[in-house]
């Protein structure tokens, strides 16, 4: 799978997620155009800070990136070019990011962030986004890192989480008006 492809992925997964509806707004095109381009961005950053994990098949994606990368800066350089409804919904997503980046600062040490996860949807509950999990556990584990650190939006998305064994270590309304949850796993 090449980036393009994961960013692909990541658009389909992401489409449907509250914080992307709120952010990314327009036409259908419209919204896919700038969330495919926020993870072409967030991919790049992954290549050079952090790590991106493909599960077998090429069913799933996962990036994550160091705490000392971390909240994650992308080069606006890489908005170079992008129409206006792209920089804002960049502007609308960067401000509601700030919640779940202070509280991760806040309460994280010596940790991996989980920036993006993703499973197809054709084989989802087929053990791939666990499989992705462990394996970033492991990469940071090797890395010397002690925690797993997450942020969502989706509700939906919280027993998957704990049933890996992540925890809600807080959670907050943004400034869009959305609850974000912040999760850790020890890796201890």
């Amino acid at each position: 799978m090449n980036l393009l492809q994961c960013s692909l992925l990541l658009t389909s997964n992401f489409s449907d997620d509250p914080l992307f509806r709120y952010s990314f707004q327009g036409t259908d095109q419209q919204r896919h155009r700038g969330i495919e381009a926020y993870f072409n961005a967030a991919l790049d950053y992954c290549l050079t800070e952090g790590e991106i994990i493909l599960a077998p098949g090429n069913a799933g994606v996962l990036a994550w990136i160091p705490g000392t990368v971390f909240p994650p800066h992308i080069d606006p350089f890489k908005m170079t070019g992008q129409p206006a409804y792209v920089l804002e919904a960049w502007e609308r997503f960067n401000t509601h990011e700030q919640t779940p980046e202070a509280l991760i600062s806040g309460l994280a040490k010596n940790f991996a962030y989980i920036w993006l996860l993703a499973v197809d949807f054709s084989v989802r509950g087929r053990g791939y986004g666990k499989w992705l999990l462990d394996s970033s556990a492991e990469q940071a584990r090797e890395a010397g890192l002690q925690e797993l650190w997450l942020s969502i939006e989706n509700e939906k998305s919280l027993g998957f989480y704990e049933k890996a064994g992540f925890t809600v270590a807080a959670s907050a309304e943004a400034a869009s008006g959305l609850t974000t949850y912040v999760l850790t796993k020890s890796l201890g």
